[in-house]
């Protein structure tokens, strides 16, 4: 045990030595979008300049996987990012599923040159390994990137045109049997802001891929959509799926993390593209009408995963208290137990997410936690916010 502790600690200080050796000034792929005024001509980023301190990579059980000092920003232009969503590939291996992603630290880092940051969303990185306390995830490559390089979005994103602003991932299931993979993501039409704390979407959304490298948004060649409507409080917006036999389970929530109720619905595997083929559990059977599997709260993005023992685990923050928690049960349908508390605002400012990871236990609890912190200097504007921390840890728990 001694001598893998020192072996984890050497493999740290190499990580930190390679970023602290990298170049101030990388020259990628090409884009035309940055959350920076302007548009981008290439992604340059000097990531040495204006960079907030880094948070330490372990620290009270959080374990950092991201950051301009970490493996998958070195290795694939993946620095600041947030969600890391995890789900498991046809081959078995594990896709991650991240938000908005950048060549810098995250976003609004001040005296970049317009278009430097390189903003992309989604972008999905795999790793084969298991994730272990104390030891950062490694990235073994990119969809959409054969080799090194800087990791694509791997669907389209209007970015700021026809009434939407970004499109970020709610989760993903694959499908062994064809090798196929569905996303289901959220097509955002306004942001966050003072006068409006909750973002809201156009509508959720399904992409496919078979190749697990491109997708395709079926929403823009007549496929289904869920839509949002004016007041902002459809339950289909924020999802999560998990494949159980013959059906894929789906529990779903309003977008940001405003208060409403947790609805399940379930489909076929193979009809999902069929939205008439939806069943939505009423608290007794499925049919077509929606209840409530929770009752109302303040959810944030919820996760579900099935454990290999066959337990149900469900985790979200609960904006009510702002913590992190999960709940289980012997059936999607319930009933859910009384949520238990993973980690709160206390321990981690601003956190958000909560991903399950698939290889978790009972016993051992894989969740993928984001962290956004900024100091606010006008509260009419997020221009001259000062980014404290953006990435992506994991945590380790007990279901």
């Amino acid at each position: 045990m001694a001598t893998f502790r020192w072996f984890a600690r050497i493999a740290t200080v190499c990580v930190l030595f390679v970023a602290l050796m990298w170049s101030a000034t990388i020259t990628l792929a090409p884009t035309s979008y940055s959350l920076n005024t302007g548009q981008a001509k290439s992604f340059s980023a000097e990531v040495n300049v204006n960079q907030p301190t880094l948070p330490p990579v372990y620290q009270g059980g959080l374990t950092r996987n991201t950051g301009i000092d970490m493996q998958p920003c070195i290795q694939f232009g993946v620095c600041g990012t947030d969600l890391g969503i995890p789900f498991t590939l046809p081959n078995g291996s594990i896709g991650y599923l991240f938000g908005d992603t950048f060549l810098v630290a995250g976003p609004h880092i001040p005296n970049l040159a317009p278009g430097s940051d390189g903003w992309r969303s989604p972008v999905m990185l795999r790793s084969s390994i298991t994730p272990i306390e104390g030891q950062p995830i490694l990235f073994d490559s990119a969809a959409g990137l054969y080799g090194n390089g800087v990791a694509p979005e791997f669907m389209l994103n209007k970015h700021r045109s026809d009434g939407e602003i970004s499109v970020l991932p709610n989760d993903a299931v694959s499908f062994p049997e064809t090798g196929e993979i569905i996303v289901s993501y959220m097509s955002i039409s306004e942001g966050m802001s003072q006068d409006n704390p909750y973002w809201k979407t156009n509508y959720a959304g399904l992409a496919i891929s078979r190749d697990g490298n491109t997708f395709s948004r079926v929403a823009l060649n007549g496929g289904p959509t869920w839509k949002n409507n004016d007041a902002n409080n459809d339950p289909f917006q924020m999802w999560s799926m998990q494949r159980d036999g013959q059906y894929v389970y789906i529990i779903s929530v309003r977008s940001g993390r405003q208060k409403g109720p947790m609805m399940l619905s379930r489909v076929t595997w193979n009809q999902m593209l069929e939205k008439n083929s939806y069943q939505c559990w009423d608290g007794v059977r499925w049919q077509a009408e929606c209840r409530p599997v929770l009752p109302e709260s303040k959810y944030g993005e919820p996760s579900l995963r099935k454990l290999s023992d066959g337990t149900w685990v469900m985790s979200y923050v609960d904006y009510t208290y702002t913590h992190l928690v999960t709940r289980t049960a012997a059936r999607p349908e319930g009933p859910w137990s009384e949520p238990k508390t993973q980690l709160t605002w206390r321990q981690l400012n601003a956190l958000y997410g909560g991903f399950i990871h698939p290889r978790s236990t009972q016993s051992n609890l894989i969740m993928m936690v984001s962290a956004w912190q900024a100091k606010t200097n006008d509260r009419e504007t997020e221009e001259d916010d000062e980014l404290i921390r953006y990435d992506v840890s994991h945590l380790i728990g007990k279901a």
